[in-house]
């Protein structure tokens, strides 16, 4: 079957007409269990002791736990016909809460000469179909392609395509399940980069919504963006944040636009861009972003011209809105040794990390060519592939201690009720509850005052002599310091 804009139409019509039976399939799903619901019972209030947390401290310095790759990388590779020399790439592995199947959507691409083509950055489109597919797992290691010959069945009998469009390029297919949404028909949620020389307008991060995650419905809505771009929502509001690329001068830099209900968008604003720190060759090609103990944490792809390499550094944001590098600026993920299936980049997953068991893995498309392959020419036998790495539960980024020393947050409303420190140290460890500005503690709140504790725990209760909690201090301004020899603390958590 020929990928043409009248395939295209006939391929939404068909998605929209079955829409119907979904929906009854969809409310039958409402009665399910779901594996890990949106809304969980937990801790009344968290704080990650990240950089843009931290106001004083002595003798302390970030912390930041590096990404581990396993043996088993890359878990799934390009092997099918329609896998062409783009292999596996841009996608995002998420774990249904609802079936809780690991479900990963990626793009690639097949040879198939379109009429004309088009300048993408330093390479040029055209002479390939890039489409959309879908595989899934049960655990999310062992991956499979169910046949679903939604497209391109003539082809390629049994393939896994779920989306194309008649275009010259299509690139980094970013996929939500939205539990927010009452409308399940829109239960999935897509952006696509695509190209359209034939329809200008049709050029950008369009947006699409789907039922099931197999049969999608272009919704008309085409966000203002170069390629490299990705969508993400907060789990906490269910509003949602379009994170886009464009250049400030030569370099490429990042971009946000926000919604509350996927159609109505703010105006694009920068949010990351080279500054005095960086080099001519530096520039931001992607991003991911997920909370962690009640921040908001981005996982960014920077792209060297001067190695062509890509890697990812941790940033994070206290509104969703307004986003930092850390002051160290730390490489949480590298690429690999020289041959290796990433040694060319480690480029962002699509997705938020997802806890299994006591770790998050966080899944990233792989390179093992840099990133002029597309012109000086690549090693065919490692065509991009899917990969994850790996870090413990609520241990990414913290504070850590040189000999005796101390760290202070920054001030917040006391939700009163116990308090819980994530930490290890072997010496002993005390908190006080400090006041806002320049006061000092609150009275039976101090160093002094407080229960030492020691060890390693995500959960150790922290107690003062004559305080079992913080009820005493509930709707005041408070600011939390930890003190200790040796010390990373990772993060407070409190419950009423």
């Amino acid at each position: 079957m020929k990928n043409t804009r009248r395939a295209f139409l006939k391929n939404t019509t068909v998605a929209a007409a079955a829409l119907p039976l979904m929906n009854l399939k969809l409310s039958a799903m409402k009665t399910e269990t779901l594996v890990n619901p949106v809304m969980r019972d937990g801790p009344l209030r968290e704080v990650l002791f990240s950089p843009g947390n931290i106001t004083e401290k002595k003798n302390c310095y970030d912390r930041f736990e590096l990404l581990k790759k396993p043996a088993q990388n890359p878990v799934m590779k390009a092997e099918m016909p329609w896998e062409g020399e783009g292999g596996i790439n841009w996608g995002s592995v998420i774990r249904s809460p609802v079936d809780g199947k690991f479900k990963f959507f990626y793009c690639t691409d097949f040879s198939g000469v379109q009429e004309g083509a088009v300048l993408v950055d330093n390479s040029m489109q055209g002479k390939k179909h890039c489409v959309v597919c879908y595989a899934e797992s049960d655990d999310g290691l062992t991956w499979r392609r169910p046949a679903l010959n939604l497209y391109f069945q003539e082809e390629f009998p049994g393939n896994n395509i779920i989306f194309a469009w008649a275009s010259y390029y299509n690139d980094a297919c970013t996929v939500i399940e939205d539990l927010h949404d009452p409308d399940p028909q829109r239960r999935y949620k897509m952006s696509l980069f695509h190209i359209d020389t034939k329809a200008s307008d049709l050029t950008g991060v369009c947006l699409l919504v789907s039922p099931d995650g197999l049969h999608w419905t272009f919704t008309g809505t085409v966000l203002p963006s170069q390629d490299a771009s990705s969508i993400w929502q907060d789990q906490r509001t269910g509003h949602y944040y379009a994170f886009l690329k464009d250049r400030l001068g030569n370099n490429r830099s990042r971009m946000l636009m926000h919604s509350a209900d996927f159609k109505n968008w703010s105006e694009p604003q920068w949010i990351i861009t080279p500054d005095h720190g960086d080099h001519e060759g530096t520039n931001f090609y992607n991003q991911s972003t997920f909370t962690l103990c009640g921040r908001t944490l981005g996982f960014l792809n920077l792209y060297d011209l001067t190695t062509q390499t890509t890697w990812v550094e941790l940033i994070e944001s206290g509104d969703n809105l307004n986003w930092r590098r850390m002051p160290a600026r730390p490489h949480i993920l590298q690429p690999g040794i020289q041959g290796s299936y990433d040694s060319g980049g480690a480029y962002v997953g699509l997705a938020e990390p997802i806890l299994v068991g006591d770790d998050y893995r966080y899944y990233y498309y792989a390179s093992a060519d840099r990133h002029d392959a597309a012109d000086t020419g690549g090693n065919p036998a490692q065509r991009p592939s899917l990969a994850f790495a790996t870090f413990k539960k609520d241990r990414l980024v913290g504070q850590q201690t040189e000999h005796d020393g101390y760290f202070v947050t920054l001030p917040f409303v006391c939700p009163g009720g116990r308090l819980f420190l994530n930490f290890v140290g072997k010496d002993p460890v005390t908190i006080s509850i400090k006041r806002p500005g320049y006061g000092g503690d609150y009275e039976g709140f101090t160093l002094a005052d407080s229960v030492p504790v020691k060890g390693d725990s995500l959960r150790q209760e922290i107690v003062w002599k004559n305080h079992a909690n913080l009820d005493a201090l509930k709707g005041k301004y408070i600011r939390i310091k930890v003190a200790g020899k040796n010390i990373v603390g990772y993060s407070a958590a409190f419950e009423v």
